[in-house]
């Protein structure tokens, strides 16, 4: 909207209800970040076909790894 609509960045983040913040912050590259856990499902779930979100989270907790459940979650959705 800024180049398109030549607006100023401030009425472009309010026209798109974003904070002025949001537009200067960089994105997260969740790829880079969720690699880890990636591989200790994979490596979990090669072993053990069977087992469901809540049988990982409870192993990876008792191999010392404390990831948030909500990301282990979103994680083992996409795999």
């Amino acid at each position: 909207m800024v180049r398109e609509h030549r607006l100023s960045i401030a009425r472009a983040c309010r026209a798109a209800k974003l904070s002025r913040a949001a537009y200067y912050r960089q994105g997260i590259d969740w790829a880079k970040l969720d690699a880890p856990l990636v591989d200790a499902l994979n490596a979990m779930v090669e072993r053990n076909r069977l087992w469901g979100f809540w049988k990982c989270f409870d192993r990876l907790h008792s191999q010392g790894h404390w990831w948030n459940p909500k990301r282990e979650y979103r994680v083992h959705c996409e795999l």
